[in-house]
């Protein structure tokens, strides 16, 4: 009735563009906070007049 299994495709993949959706947004809102961590490390490392040499070897 009301070509039913048609219209649960339809929501399925509604469903699913949905989930991917959330998916890259979570994933450019990780990258953005792992960008902002590396600009602050960045910061800190320089106040603190420390290279990537000074790691102690």
């Amino acid at each position: 009735m009301f070509g039913g299994k048609n219209r649960n495709n339809n929501y399925n993949d509604y469903y699913e563009n949905m989930q991917l959706n959330r998916i890259y947004y979570e994933l450019e809102e990780i990258n953005r906070r792992m960008r902002n961590l590396n600009n602050r490390l960045r910061r800190v490392e320089g106040f603190l007049g420390l290279t990537a040499e000074d790691d102690g070897k």
